[in-house]
């Protein structure tokens, strides 16, 4: 099948392509297991990218950095899909040309347990079910599009955010179509000092999402979802004294116009609250709000334009005296990508982003800007 069953204007997913993946990359009509398959289908995937950039650092409203070059790409070998009708896996190393290697995720999982869609059961490090997914969304770079995602309030020691896939047990169900769906990851925080401990920063986060089709009218698609999470994080001497994290958010998401050539609109909010012990001298629990829009338009396959906002707010600053702002961050992108080959086989994508990111009070009264162009290509196998 082409990347477009999958696919509307890569990388956002169908319904068909959200279906397939909630299924543990299954067709479930008889041909998911590999032993009986044309042994010309190998379950493998590559991903190759490079691109230009252009960056500008601006403090106070003045130049400090501008340069601009071709970036370090990045190649993906990986693979994922079902070896059989109970179990399906993926595994997604990253390789960077810089000779840094990261190691992205990889899972197994086993499908319908007790005979039923709705109890898969994952084991191993998986990205987390947010809405407007990291790994699949427009161009490279996690600051690009997920600072909501990763941000985490000044001054703390914790690494936690829920951008980045946790190493756990996740269990997630749905129905057919993948209208209503769940999940459940429980998770040992990634990066966490380990010493005395046999779970040194439990967490757990869930999301559960709603669609509704629409038969007719401007309106086509609405989905509805709500997420949250609450984490742990050594502090002290040893990694015996745990503190939490907690992150609690909801999203609109609006298909309009047509089912083929859609005109989406997303919305997401976003509250995070930390524990106090977790920043340095802190003398109060810190807490802050975000939100993102994002607007994505196809005029014609496989054509898509798209922008995005992000707003991060400090409610309320965990070490007494700092400005009510410090922190805050406004992000702005636009871009605009263009596949040239889309086949059964291999993708070839161009791309070009701009985005815009100010960090308020970096020194008092003093905000800094990024600005970067990035144009770039892809290559899908």
């Amino acid at each position: 099948m082409k990347c477009s069953a999958c696919h509307l204007a890569v990388p956002l997913l169908t319904p068909f392509g959200q279906a397939f993946r909630d299924n543990g990359y299954r067709m479930k009509n008889g041909t998911d297991d590999l032993r009986a398959n044309d042994p010309s289908y190998w379950p493998l995937f590559a991903w190759l990218w490079k691109d230009y950039q252009l960056d500008v650092d601006r403090v106070a409203g003045q130049t400090v950095q501008r340069q601009g070059g071709f970036a370090n790409g990045a190649f993906v070998f990986g693979g994922f899909g079902s070896i059989s009708d109970k179990v399906s896996f993926r595994l997604f190393p990253v390789i960077y040309e810089d000779g840094v290697t990261f190691a992205g995720h990889g899972w197994i999982r086993y499908n319908q347990a007790f005979g039923t869609d709705w109890v898969n059961i994952k084991v191993g490090q998986s990205e987390l079910d947010v809405p407007i997914n990291p790994g699949r969304e427009y161009n490279m770079g996690n600051a690009r599009f997920a600072v909501l995602y990763g941000y985490t309030v000044p001054g703390t020691v914790s690494r936690f955010n829920v951008l980045f896939p946790q190493p756990g047990v996740e269990i997630m169900g749905h129905d057919r179509g993948s209208r209503n769906r769940y999940m459940v990851n429980v998770f040992d925080a990634d990066g966490a000092p380990r010493a005395h401990c046999t779970f040194c920063a439990p967490g757990v986060f869930g999301r559960v999402t709603h669609r509704h089709d629409l038969a007719s009218g401007f309106l086509r698609r609405v989905q509805v979802g709500a997420f949250g999470a609450y984490s742990t994080w050594p502090v002290g001497p040893d990694t015996s004294d745990l503190k939490g994290q907690r992150r609690f958010g909801g999203d609109v998401e609006l298909w309009l116009g047509s089912d083929v050539l859609p005109f989406r609109v997303t919305v997401m909010g976003l509250t995070g609250r930390d524990d106090r012990a977790l920043v340095p001298t802190a003398t109060q629990d810190p807490k802050y709000n975000a939100g993102m829009l994002q607007l994505e338009y196809v005029p014609k396959l496989p054509l898509v334009f798209y922008s995005r906002l992000q707003i991060i707010r400090n409610q309320r600053q965990a070490v007494a005296g700092r400005p009510d702002d410090y922190g805050d961050q406004d992000f702005q992108l636009v871009g605009v990508r263009r596949a040239l080959e889309l086949t059964s086989r291999f993708a070839w994508l161009l791309e070009l982003t701009y985005w815009r990111q100010t960090i308020k009070q970096v020194a008092p009264g003093t905000n800094a800007t990024h600005q970067q162009l990035w144009i770039g290509s892809h290559l899908l196998f």
